[in-house]
C-alpha cells in the first residue's frame, strides 16, 4: 500500500510539472499579410519555432477584421508604395503627427472581430509584429477587461515611426540597442524594453567563416527601388561590372518581372541577368550571394547579415524606412547609394578595393541578429 501511495505521489508530481511546462500553449500573431515583407517574415519565423516546441499558433491579419476599409489599405500598399510613394507618405506622415487617433480608429474598426477572436481562440499570449496593431491593441485588452499579455516586436532598425510605441504593453521586443535608447528617451518603461535581434528564418543560417570569391562576385539584386525605372537602371549599370555574375528577385513584384523580362527579350537586359519572381528559397540565393542590393527593408537587410552578406541600399519606402541604412552603415556591413547613375561607379570602386572583403568580415560579428530563439525563451520563462 506504501509502494502504492508513493507511486501515486509521484504520478502527481510528474503530471503538475508537465503541466506547468506546458502550461503556455496557444500564441496569437498579430500581422499583415500584404503590407511589407518584414511583418509576415517575422510572424512565419515565430510561428515555426513556437510550433517546433509544441506552442499552438495563430496568425491573424488584423487588416481583414477592418472590414472593406482595413482590405482596401492591405491591398493597396505594394502598388501606391511602388508607383505613388508621395501618395502613401502623405498618410504616413499624419500618422506620426496624429499617433494616438490613427490607433483609436483601428480600434473602432476591429474590436469587435478581433474581441470574437480572442474569445474563441482563447491565446495565453498576444505578439503584434505590425506597427499598426500595438496601442490599439493594449487600448482594447484594458476597455474589455480581457486579461491575456500583449507583447510587441518592433521590426524597425533605428527609429521606428510614433505608431510603434505602445507604454502599456507588458514586453517590447526591439532588434537593436538604437531602438531601445530610443524608446528610453520616448519615456517608455526600460524594465519592458528587451534587445532581442529580428526574427529570422531558421534556414538562414549564420556563417561563422567569411565567403570566399573565386571567379566571379555573386550580386544579388532584391527589389532594389520602389521605383520600376530605377529598379531597370540598378540592373543595366550593375550589367556593366566586369567578372560578376547576377541574379534579381522581384518577390511578389509582378510588374517588375514582366518589365524585366520583356527588356531582357528586346536585348535591353544582358542575357546573363537571371531573373526570378517569387521564390521560396531565399537562403540559397543569400548563401551564394557576396553583395545584397536591396532597399532597406529591416527583414531584408537581417537575413543578409545573418548569411554574412554585404548591405548595398538602394532604395527605401519614404518615412518607413528612413533610417534603417544607418544600421548598415555603422555596423560598417556595407553601403549605400540610391542614385542608379552612381551605381555602377561606386559598386565597382567596392568590389576592387579591400572594401569587400573588409565587410564580408565585419558581417561575421553581428550581435542581434535573429531574435526568434530570444523572444521564444521568453515566452518559456513568463508563463
Amino acid at each position: 500500500m506504501n509502494i502504492e501511495f508513493y507511486r501515486l505521489l509521484s504520478y502527481n508530481k510528474l503530471s503538475k510539472r508537465i503541466e506547468s511546462e506546458n502550461f503556455m500553449k496557444k500564441i496569437m500573431i498579430l500581422t499583415a499579410e500584404r503590407t511589407g515583407n518584414g511583418h509576415k517574415s517575422a510572424a512565419n519565423a515565430l510561428e515555426k519555432k513556437l510550433n517546433n516546441i509544441n506552442y499552438e499558433t495563430m496568425q491573424l491579419d488584423c487588416f481583414t477584421m477592418m472590414g472593406k476599409l482595413g482590405t482596401l489599405l492591405e491591398n493597396s500598399y505594394l502598388p501606391i508604395t511602388t508607383k505613388f510613394p508621395l501618395l502613401y507618405y502623405i498618410p504616413f506622415l499624419l500618422t506620426q503627427i496624429f499617433p494616438d487617433a490613427m490607433h483609436f480608429l483601428v480600434y473602432m474598426r476591429i474590436r469587435k472581430k478581433l474581441k470574437k477572436e480572442i474569445k474563441e481562440y482563447k491565446p495565453d499570449v498576444i505578439i503584434s509584429v505590425h506597427s499598426m496593431f500595438t496601442k490599439s491593441i493594449s487600448y482594447l485588452l484594458k476597455r474589455e477587461k480581457i486579461n491575456i499579455p500583449f507583447y510587441i516586436t518592433v521590426i524597425d532598425l533605428v527609429r521606428p515611426p510614433r505608431v510603434w510605441f505602445d507604454k502599456n504593453a507588458d514586453a517590447i521586443f526591439v532588434p537593436t540597442e538604437n531602438v531601445k535608447e530610443n524608446y528610453i528617451k520616448k519615456g517608455v518603461d526600460e524594465r519592458k524594453i528587451f534587445v532581442s535581434g529580428f526574427p529570422i528564418r531558421e534556414d538562414i543560417k549564420k556563417r561563422k567563416t567569411p565567403k570566399k570569391i573565386k571567379d566571379k562576385v555573386n550580386i544579388l539584386l532584391v527589389n532594389p527601388s520602389v521605383h520600376l525605372n530605377k529598379n531597370v537602371q540598378y540592373i543595366k549599370e550593375v550589367s556593366k561590372i566586369k567578372n560578376v555574375s547576377i541574379s534579381v528577385i522581384c518577390g511578389r513584384d509582378t510588374k517588375l518581372y514582366e518589365t524585366l523580362i520583356n527588356k531582357q527579350m528586346e536585348r535591353k537586359i544582358s542575357e546573363d541577368v537571371k531573373i526570378y519572381s517569387y521564390i521560396n528559397n531565399m537562403n540559397d540565393f543569400l548563401e551564394n550571394a557576396h553583395i545584397i542590393l536591396t532597399k532597406a527593408g529591416p527583414n531584408m537587410i537581417l537575413e543578409a547579415v545573418q548569411s554574412a552578406t554585404p548591405v548595398v541600399i538602394t532604395g527605401h519606402i519614404k518615412g518607413q524606412e528612413n533610417w534603417n541604412y544607418k544600421y548598415v552603415i555603422k555596423n560598417k556591413y556595407g553601403l549605400k547609394c540610391e542614385n542608379p547613375r552612381k551605381i555602377y561607379q561606386r559598386l565597382n570602386k567596392f568590389i576592387n578595393s579591400s572594401e569587400l572583403s573588409e565587410c564580408l568580415k565585419n558581417v561575421l560579428n553581428t550581435e542581434y541578429d535573429n531574435g526568434t530563439e530570444f523572444i521564444v525563451n521568453y515566452l518559456k520563462d513568463n508563463k
